[in-house]
């Protein structure tokens, strides 16, 4: 593939950016754990509303994958639902793993936050990759190698926050190449997410970036 391919291809329809701060809360991001407690307890109305909200989207996914077969789209205010949805959980992930000590918004859209997810809204959508329930089947199965490897990412990512949040204690900032890993981490997951649940199908690239 050429540069010039590569300049010339759009870019993928999934797209989360997360600002890394300058500076950082030493108790919030104590090591061994006590930040992150902390953080847990700060979050229990967020993951309150979340667990409502997660058997709401399943609900909106599978009435979504009925529409899509019959129109070959993606109804626009399921899509933004489901985008919100995905957008939240993607507010509490950054906050819970140190990304930002800024807390997490009660709102499905976008807002003045550390945190950006944008998902373009498809035209047209497969009828055989979205098929009610046997399409959630297909693309777990297409999505197994990314799996695989985001399991070790994951691992990775858990061996990065420890020692990351001893140089937020020594320095007061997250290391910025160990926030684009966790960042990188975040957005390949959320990819692979979208991929499964019908907001795109374009199969997700193999990358942090």
């Amino acid at each position: 593939m050429t540069v010039e391919t590569l300049a010339a291809a759009p870019a993928y329809p999934v797209r989360l950016e997360i600002d890394r701060p300058e500076h950082q809360s030493r108790l919030t991001n104590f090591p061994l754990g006590v930040g992150t407690f902390i953080r847990f307890i700060l979050l229990i109305p967020h993951l309150a509303i979340l667990y409502f909200f997660q058997l709401a989207a399943g609900v909106v996914y599978l009435i979504a994958t009925v529409a899509i077969l019959f129109s070959g789209r993606y109804p626009s205010g399921l899509f933004n639902f489901y985008v919100g949805y995905t957008r939240w959980q993607a507010n509490v992930y950054g906050y819970i793993v140190h990304l930002y000590d800024n807390y997490p918004p009660f709102s499905m859209d976008q807002q003045p936050y550390p945190l950006r997810l944008e998902v373009d809204e498809p035209a047209k959508l497969s009828r055989l990759l979205n098929f009610p329930v046997f399409g959630f089947l297909m693309k777990a199965v297409l999505t197994i190698p990314h799996q695989i490897i985001l399991l070790f990412l994951i691992l990775a990512v858990f061996v990065v926050l420890f020692i990351a949040d001893f140089a937020i204690l020594f320095t007061g900032s997250f290391p910025a190449g160990m926030h684009r890993f966790v960042v990188g981490v975040g957005r390949w997951s959320t990819r692979v997410n979208a991929y499964i649940y019908a907001l795109t199908d374009r199969y997700p690239p193999f990358s942090l970036s």
